[in-house]
């Protein structure tokens, strides 16, 4: 898709449907991403035998498009919105429809003792890990680097001895911005832009994100997803301490929003 298409609704959506269409249209070119995945794979000896955990799989991308490539991925998400979707998507590609509905605290439970090859956990999720909120806040430094420890140790406990983790996350040179993400209808009505916006707020050590979506008369409607301002020092310092070995920076021509760590047990 390309930017500025109209998107057309029978309802009003959901968060994982508008959160689908930044993705595809605003912030990856779906197929030149898959391409560099798949070449990032083949460096570092992932293949079809591979066993590969999306412990953020949303709305299936890009998990989906490496089943439709016979990759073993086992994927997961908490939320309905985004397994619905999700199951919609798999139906149309014609692949496998399994996800999880699991949390990452929930991934021993759910995956027992598996041990996986590589694990995503990419799209900006994992500042989650301390919780979202839908107004500004002051939060607890010790408290949020504490849940992001736990939930980086899950990850290092699921991976075998060499496997990887693909952690992404906001930059830390951020600045406020306001994008179009495209055209919307929802239910024949008059059409409406979509937005993507973020700003932070440093004095609060928060982030703020939300989809807008708004009609000729600019009046918008949106709710806010707030977090903590996790910075990269902060995270690669946990990774360490967690047990990780290697952290290392990766570039992606096509990853223009997020920088991406991959880091190796």
């Amino acid at each position: 898709m390309k930017k500025n298409n109209l998107i057309k609704f029978k309802k009003e959506p959901e968060f994982a449907e508008l959160w689908d269409v930044c993705l595809h249209n605003l912030l990856y070119n779906k197929d030149k991403y898959l391409k560099e995945i798949i070449s990032l794979f083949k460096k570092i000896g992932i293949s079809q035998e591979s066993r590969i955990l999306d412990s953020c799989a949303g709305t299936g991308f890009i998990s989906l498009y490496l089943r439709s490539m016979d990759y073993l991925v086992k994927c997961m998400d908490p939320m309905d919105d985004e397994i619905r979707v999700f199951k919609e998507k798999a139906k149309n590609l014609n692949v496998d429809n399994e996800i999880f509905k699991c949390s990452w605290a929930g991934i021993p439970s759910v995956f027992k003792n598996e041990k996986f090859d590589f694990i995503f956990c990419r799209g900006n999720s994992f500042i989650y890990a301390d919780g979202g909120w839908n107004k500004e806040k002051t939060v607890n430094t010790k408290s949020a680097l504490s849940s992001y420890k736990k939930t980086l140790k899950i990850f290092y406990n699921s991976l075998k001895i060499g496997g990887y983790l693909y952690l992404d996350k906001f930059p830390d040179n951020e600045t406020s911005h306001k994008d179009l993400v495209a055209s919307v209808q929802i239910s024949n009505k008059e059409k409406e832009n979509l937005f993507f916006y973020t700003r932070r707020i440093k004095s609060k050590r928060i982030r703020e994100a939300a989809m807008i979506i708004a009609n000729k008369n600019e009046q918008e409607r949106y709710v806010p997803n707030v977090t903590f301002d996790l910075s990269g020092l902060e995270l690669e310092k946990i990774l360490y301490e967690v047990g990780f070995k290697s952290v290392k920076k990766v570039r992606f021509k096509e990853e223009k929003n997020f920088t991406v760590w991959l880091v190796q047990k």
